[in-house]
């Protein structure tokens, strides 16, 4: 007798649902065997430990996608026709194992790597921050070389363990400054701030050389500011850069669905000019996390600024392609 299938869904088959269309209506790639793609938008719906409220980011994917539809492919920001400049598709989500952190995190690491062997940017929407680590593991191991990494965030996430778990949203920084393509002094960090950041995390991000930059330095700074020295920091060699995005730094007035809301973080443009500064050469792999849309308002707000921040991501794709990386600074001039 034949053994009895224990899941709906082989391993490696994408997960597609049928009120979900793919991101910004890109064409849905079934296979990624002769892919020719600049880069290719992936889901990873996982809830790992929760560490406040849980259980809310696995539908995220869809509500981002789902949102996406509202941006068509030309950004007026950037007088620029985005996808018509670039070839991008949508390959669904990871069919992950619900409860499992290391089965989970190692199927995506397996879809992140074949995505960069087809020789594409990984663009993910997860997903808690515990994704980040695999998705750039994989990056890291793909390029075999020197990787910086930007993270917006309001936490350090350098935790070693967490219910002696080593994979969880409360250690993907840790676990990636343990990369050996990533150097710790070349991990920057945007937006830092709160009560929710146990004491013995500062003295660790300082013993690593991290660059972190709270929150109150982009107030008095600026984004612009933080985020170009940030740039610098995470890439001092013109090195590619990871760039990712826990929704919970932007403040909860602007993104309220997620896991950690914390008050007084970046507004909804602090967040959109950061991504666009630091994606500005483009970037080896990129990534929005932590949107919870069960905490979210009844417009989908949080979800919707997801969305917008993916499709400025590709944008900073397009206009490096172009030789326009400061397009969205100049396109309109000052106005009349």
């Amino acid at each position: 007798m034949a053994e009895r299938e224990t899941t709906l869904q082989p391993h490696g088959v994408p997960r597609i649902y049928g009120d979900v269309p793919p991101f910004m209506a890109v064409p849905h790639c079934k296979s990624l065997d002769g892919l020719a793609a600049d880069a290719v938008v992936i889901g990873m719906p996982y809830d790992g430990i929760a560490t406040f409220r849980g259980g809310a980011t696995r539908r995220a994917p869809q509500e981002i996608r789902k949102f996406s539809l509202l941006f068509g492919g030309y950004n007026f920001d950037w007088d620029m026709e985005v996808l018509g400049a670039l070839e991008v598709c949508d390959i669904g989500d990871v069919d992950v194992a619900p409860g499992d952190n290391a089965a989970s995190y190692a199927r995506l690491e397996s879809r992140v790597a074949e995505i960069c062997g087809a020789g594409a940017a990984p663009v993910m929407f997860g997903g808690d921050h515990g994704v980040t680590y695999p998705a750039v593991k994989a990056v890291a191991e793909h390029l075999g070389a020197p990787l910086g990494v930007i993270v917006f965030d309001t936490h350090l996430d350098l935790s070693e363990h967490l219910n002696e778990d080593r994979l969880t949203r409360a250690s993907p920084v840790k676990r990636i400054c343990e990369l050996p393509q990533v150097d710790p002094s070349t991990v920057a960090m945007i937006g830092i701030k709160g009560p929710r950041n146990p004491p013995e995390w500062t003295p660790l991000y300082r013993e690593l050389g991290m660059a972190v930059y709270s929150n109150q330095a982009v107030i008095d700074r600026g984004m612009a500011a933080v985020a170009e020295e940030a740039l610098k920091r995470a890439s001092p060699d013109g090195r590619p850069v990871y760039v990712s995005v826990d929704i919970d730094a932007v403040d909860p007035a602007w993104a309220p669905g997620t896991n950690s809301p914390e008050p007084g973080g970046l507004t909804g443009r602090e967040i959109i000019e950061g991504v666009r500064i630091c994606c500005r050469d483009g970037f080896a792999g990129f990534d929005v996390v932590e949107v919870s849309p069960d905490f979210d308002s009844a417009s989908g707000q949080t979800s919707l600024l997801a969305a917008r921040l993916g499709a400025e991501a590709l944008a900073c794709l397009a206009a490096k392609k172009q030789g326009k990386q400061d397009a969205w600074k100049t396109a309109h001039g000052a106005g009349v």
